[in-house]
């Protein structure tokens, strides 16, 4: 397993070897033309000493100064003394044989120049062969001087070429560092935020132990044992706030059953005093109050229980319109009793991963409240097939659940909704409607557990739900679950 710290010590300390190979690299050529420049001097000091030599012999014959030929006679030994004492700066810009025949040519000269100047005024044939030797040596010189000027030329250009390589080849190898550093950090980097962006949004999922960087998987079990204490945590504080919510729970089924209870006494004691006296319909009706009653209590424990009994879900595939219509047909009689008209637009081929009956007990509880809404309603149920995107929540609902159902946009979400016209619930009510004991209904009308229920198996789908009503114009239940079930 890699390093983050070693893949960067590494990249650095290549970047610093690669800059000190280049810098030694320019500071060598920088030498080699230091040491171009030397011999060029050398080169350009003798064609300037011949040259000079050539003007002084002018001198020489146009005006018979005897001193301009002791000049002339001087700079030819100069110029004998750059041929003898820098050879090999000469021998890199001319061949040997060059060399040798201007050597020649000057021990010539001056051999020439000074016969003539001890016969002054000389024949004119000694004169002519100075010239020549003068000359030929002055032709020779600045032909060495040209190969210089070109030679220090073309190492300027080889000089330009090699940083224009060099700086090229700097380029690249930066881009390449660049990119691997890209990959090796950058990248798991980038990884590590998108999988904590569902953190962010609620959803405390495990992180994949996918990098094969340290950093980067020491970090990512670090937060897989935060998210797991987390877990636990919130387990535990569930459990705790069930606890106490018994607390009220007391309270709440002292109140509830001793109603019935209390009905139940009082019919069951009038029935024993008048047993005999009584007729027949007041018996009945005295029987059917205990009946009835006794159904009022039995159902407040079953609330109960549903509240206290924690069950895992089972998901497997459903048809949605199946268990929707399954579930109408349970509450047929309620409904058509209540005057009821439900209008079913859910499609015949839609379908998810889920408990369905848990997911039944959901549309029961619901539809039971729709129904209780007033008088001649129309309840209209609705589904959206699977999408990355649903439609907004309506304005000023009220949401609980999984939040990732709201803003995640990697698993697509089926969006149920359930909306009627009945009187629609109080503003100042509808923020505590999934509070566990509380209810808008008048006492022994119901106990508050359905709507908390709701919302559990929802969030047990891993799921959100929103609630949003109006006074007068009816209530609007929306459900999103996961179409795969929940989320892994």
């Amino acid at each position: 397993m890699s390093s983050l710290h070693r893949k960067i010590t590494l990249a650095f300390v290549a970047l610093a070897v690669l800059m000190a190979v280049l810098a030694a690299f320019a500071f060598l050529d920088l030498l080699f033309l230091e040491y171009r420049v030397e011999q060029g001097m050398t080169v350009t000091n003798l064609e300037a000493t011949v040259q000079d030599m050539r003007r002084e012999e002018k001198n020489l014959f146009l005006y018979h100064d005897a001193t301009a030929g002791r000049d002339a006679d001087k700079l030819a030994a100069q110029a004998l003394h750059w041929l003898d004492d820098a050879p090999e700066a000469l021998l890199a810009v001319g061949n040997p044989t060059q060399i040798r025949q201007l050597h020649t040519l000057l021990q010539d000269y001056r051999a020439l120049l000074s016969k003539y100047r001890q016969q002054i005024p000389a024949d004119s044939t000694l004169e002519t062969r100075i010239r020549d030797q003068g000359h030929a040596a002055s032709q020779i010189a600045e032909s060495l001087f040209v190969n210089e000027r070109q030679s220090l030329k073309q190492a300027i250009a080889n000089a330009k070429w090699a940083q224009a390589i060099g700086v090229a080849v700097l380029a690249v190898l930066l881009l390449g560092v660049g990119r691997l550093l890209a990959r090796s950090v950058v990248a798991p980097m980038k990884r590590l935020i998108e999988d904590l962006n569902p953190i962010a949004e609620g959803r405390f999922d495990r992180l994949e132990l996918t990098s094969r960087n340290t950093e980067m998987t020491t970090l990512r079990s670090a937060f897989n044992r935060m998210l797991d204490e987390l877990e636990a945590r919130r387990r535990r504080l569930i459990q705790s706030e069930k606890l106490a919510a018994l607390g009220v729970l007391v309270s709440g089924v002292a109140h509830e059953l001793n109603n019935p209870l209390s009905n139940i006494s009082s019919s069951c004691q009038l029935l024993l005093e008048e047993l005999d006296t009584a007729d027949h319909d007041t018996l009945r009706d005295w029987a059917s109050t205990i009946d009835s009653e006794t159904e009022r209590a039995r159902r407040i424990v079953d609330a109960l229980l549903d509240f206290g009994r924690r069950q895992e879900p089972r998901f497997e595939a459903i048809n949605l319109a199946d268990l929707m219509e399954r579930t109408l047909l349970l509450l047929r009689g309620q409904l058509r009793k209540g005057g009821v008209t439900v209008e079913n637009h859910i499609p015949l081929d839609l379908g998810l991963q889920a408990d369905p009956q848990r997911l039944q007990q959901v549309f029961i509880n619901l539809l039971r409240n729709a129904a209780e809404g007033g008088e001649n309603l129309t309840i209209h149920i609705h589904a959206n097939s699977c999408s990355l995107s649903g439609s907004p929540f309506p304005p000023g609902a009220t949401v609980v659940g999984e939040l990732g159902c709201q803003l995640r946009n990697s698993q697509p979400m089926i969006e149920i909704s359930i909306s009627d016209n009945g009187s629609g619930i109080p503003p100042d009510k509808l923020p505590r409607v999934f509070e566990p004991f509380y209810t808008t209904r008048s006492p022994g009308h119901g106990m508050g557990l359905g709507l908390y229920i709701v919302q559990e198996i929802v969030q047990e789908h891993d799921g959100c739900i929103a609630i949003a009503s109006e006074l007068g114009q009816g209530t609007r239940v929306v459900i999103r679950l996961p179409c795969g079930g929940k989320h892994p």
